[in-house]
């Protein structure tokens, strides 16, 4: 599966905010999780907004409500993703 430029750099940011114990784990996880979600849609490639619906996905239940707050650090909008951390 291939990963845009724009996609490769949104997990490195994400990853980065995650605990260096395990993060190899989560990104080896992350990535299943993302390129499953983009076959899944018919798509060839990952683009950002499968990464942030992966993102979303493989962060525990507990742990989701603290995601908007680090998706308007990184630029993103949670509002735009809201329906998929209410599912």
């Amino acid at each position: 599966m291939d990963w845009n430029d724009a996609s490769e750099d949104l997990l490195r940011q994400i990853l980065l905010s995650t605990p260096l114990p395990v993060r190899q784990q989560m990104e080896r996880g992350f990535r299943e999780e993302a390129e499953a979600l983009a076959e899944a849609g018919g798509l060839a490639r990952v683009n950002t907004n499968i990464v942030v619906e992966a993102w979303i996905r493989v962060t525990p239940e507990a742990l989701r409500s603290e995601l908007p707050r680090q998706m308007e650090r990184m630029g993103l909008d949670p509002y735009e993703f809201q329906h998929l951390m209410e599912s």
